[in-house]
């Protein structure tokens, strides 16, 4: 079976390569081209990790354009918002953009689909081939290193908050990631290691739009050890042996700008695009859910 490379899957999303993002990255991160093994690949990992996973441009890109290819925030769009907003992105962005970066850098990556609990090809990572071994990078869950892919067995890594373990089921392709936290283990998903075709990867790109995430304020990052993440208006701080959690619904754009490196106008774009769409929501659906009122600006 043929694998189908990133530099493949660019072709149909506007541009066949976007090499000189690629290159703009490695020189903002102080890194240049050298020969593509581990260690390289790991200060890769260390350094894309810096953006945040995030869904608030993802929803404002969503209230602004109808059109399937417009919405997609391709590895330009990603960059000059992270540099302008601080922003990162969702899965599907984060993973083509940072396999744009490990094809520039000389790496052989393909992605793959994960099944999460809220459904099948939910999520999305890499797998890359360095010396004839393969490691799962995933840039959508803030993967701060590459974890070896086992051929046999489950593979192990300790991370910022959390300890990784990648299982593989039998001989079969199929894999299980877990984490394990203050003695606890929790499988986060299930995952193939087999290519994804450039059409499927944007088909379900392309469908993520649709999806319930997209009715929620969602944001997560790695800052000095620790993991930050939000979802409306509760905020968690997640270290290996704690967790702290406060609600914040007054003054909620101001806080997640502050904890998260955020332009406030990001913010409060998102949760304005969220109010309109609860209407649109509640009027076709019947259904309730989470509003940011105007006490969280």
């Amino acid at each position: 079976m043929q694998r189908t490379l990133l530099s493949d899957y660019a072709r149909p999303m506007e541009k066949i390569s976007y090499d000189d993002v690629a290159r703009d990255f490695m020189r903002i991160v102080g890194l240049g081209r050298s020969s593509p093994d581990i260690r390289i690949l790991s200060k890769l990992c260390r350094a894309f990790v810096k953006l945040p996973y995030e869904n608030l441009t993802k929803i404002v890109r969503a209230h602004e354009f109808d059109s399937p290819e417009k919405r997609m925030r391709l590895p330009d769009i990603v960059l000059a918002e992270h540099l302008e907003f601080g922003a990162g992105g969702t899965c599907f962005s984060l993973t083509f953009f940072f396999g744009q970066v490990l094809r520039f850098a000389g790496f052989e990556a393909y992605p793959v689909f994960c099944d999460r609990s809220y459904g099948p090809a939910t999520h999305c990572a890499l797998v890359v081939k360095v010396k004839g071994a393969n490691y799962l990078v995933d840039p959508g869950y803030l993967m701060e290193a590459p974890l070896p892919v086992p051929e046999v067995g489950e593979s192990a890594m300790s991370g910022a908050a959390s300890s990784l373990r990648l299982l593989r089921l039998g001989k079969s392709s199929h894999l299980l990631l877990f984490t394990d936290r203050m003695g606890t283990s929790r499988l986060r998903y299930r995952m193939r290691d087999v290519p994804v075709s450039a059409c499927d990867f944007r088909r379900r790109w392309v469908d993520s739009f649709e999806w319930a995430m997209m009715r929620h304020l969602c944001v997560s990052r790695i800052i000095d050890g620790k993991q930050v993440y939000m979802r409306d208006c509760t905020i968690r701080r997640i270290e290996t042996d704690r967790s702290r959690q406060e609600s914040q619904r007054r003054g909620l754009a101001s806080k997640a700008a502050n904890s998260f490196g955020l332009e406030i106008g990001l913010v409060n774009a998102a949760r304005d695009c969220l109010v309109r769409s609860s209407e649109k929501y509640r009027r076709e659906k019947g259904g309730r859910i989470w509003t940011p009122d105007q006490q969280s600006r």
